[in-house]
């Protein structure tokens, strides 16, 4: 087990004191007016290393290529598949951008969406093994201005989406707001005077807010911007650099334009500002990234492998709701194989991450169509896999 990556980080990390007191005015980032944390890290020799170039390996590879290429001609994204360190396929189709029609590759950045969450919970689960925060700390412990009904909350109720709070994604005017940047306390700002759906624990329900929250601990108790931990904790000692939190002013080679489908006609995306979408899904990467990220979990490079199995373990809520989900991870299975995951969709993007625990297998589909049956692409992969390979 090797932790010097965390080690490095929590002695760092313990010297700090005092909570956050204010948001900053730069309306793309996040709350923090401390004074940050310098990280300073030295990576042991990793087994995966982003992954870039297009990759076909072996007659399985060729079989997963085969099926994209001939029966979803149509598919427009990137799709990562490795088994037991060992990438089959890594590749890109169709296109990245359809009016100039640059080529989508194994290097193209998409917003991932909802793939950000497991990677906030890795966060949390980090400053957890340090000593700074504990799954049972209630919230409001860790966050300024927190209004009296979310006294009971837990770190635990948000990471399992047992808290009750509000999805502010689907609140009065929303829509509009999703087209201006908020920084983190603006989001805040946007939901916590709803009553909650439920009290805390009581039930499960999704909700993105509770991410958005996660967000604000991991700001408040590293002293650090959501953004700047995670480059320091995670981004960098991992050598990934084609990764990172999607603001509207940054230039970005290689990023993919997002599409739908209405009808039979290919549109553009509606707009939305990132910083909205902040900890629970304001993340670009590319496939090779998240499989860096994937290798580094089974490695044990960022947690122990009890922090794990902790995120890996059905959380049922007190009505005995839930079990689909972990803290941070889906859950479910294939063909009886054993998937901790994460699928998401955002404005002209569809994605999903699976993870094959028993079988170290992993499958990452990134789409920059919104519409694209994900789902059943992924399914077909589980079958290959599975039952071909």
């Amino acid at each position: 087990m090797n932790h010097s990556i965390f080690n490095t980080i929590a002695l760092l990390l313990l010297g700090l004191g005092g909570l956050l007191a204010a948001c900053s005015t730069n309306t793309n980032q996040g709350q923090t007016t401390a004074t940050p944390v310098e990280i300073s890290a030295t990576l042991p020799d990793s087994p995966a290393q982003p992954i870039s170039g297009e990759i076909v390996s072996g007659d399985l590879g060729k079989v997963l290529d085969d099926y994209i290429s001939q029966d979803k001609p149509l598919f427009s994204g990137s799709i990562l598949v490795a088994r037991d360190g060992e990438v089959l396929l890594s590749k890109g189709y169709n296109y990245a951008n359809w009016e100039l029609k640059s080529p989508n590759s194994a290097q193209t950045k998409y917003r991932i969406s909802s793939i950000t969450k497991p990677i906030t919970a890795t966060m949390i689960m980090m400053l957890a093994e340090g000593g700074l925060l504990n799954l049972d700390d209630k919230l409001c412990d860790h966050l300024s201005g927190c209004p009296n009904e979310w006294q009971e909350i837990t770190i635990q109720d948000l990471l399992a989406h047992t808290s009750g709070v509000p999805e502010y994604t689907t609140l009065l005017g929303a829509a509009a707001e999703s087209r201006e940047p908020h920084n983190v306390r603006a989001l805040i700002d946007l939901f916590q005077d709803e009553s909650l759906e439920f009290p805390a624990g009581e039930t499960y329900q999704y909700s993105n807010s509770n991410y958005i929250l996660l967000g604000a601990v991991v700001e408040q108790v590293s002293g650090q911007r959501y953004g700047e931990f995670l480059e320091k904790a995670i981004l960098n000692p991992l050598d990934i650099e084609e990764s990172g939190m999607d603001y509207a002013d940054r230039i970005l080679k290689d990023r993919a334009a997002g599409y739908r489908i209405e009808g039979r006609a290919l549109i553009n995306a509606p707009y939305l500002d990132m910083s909205n979408a902040y900890a629970t899904a304001g993340m670009y990467s590319t496939v090779g990234d998240l499989y860096a990220f994937d290798q580094a979990l089974y490695n044990e490079l960022l947690i122990s492998q009890e922090s794990q199995e902790i995120m890996y373990t059905p959380q049922f809520a007190a009505d005995g709701s839930g079990g689909s989900y972990g803290l941070g991870w889906q859950l479910g299975e294939a063909y009886g194989h054993r998937r901790v995951g994460h699928s998401g969709g955002i404005n002209g993007f569809r994605v999903f991450m699976g993870r094959y625990l028993d079988d170290r297998v992993t499958i990452i589909v990134l789409s920059n169509i919104e519409t694209e049956d994900v789902g059943n692409i992924v399914e077909d992969l589980e079958q290959i896999i599975f039952n071909k390979g």
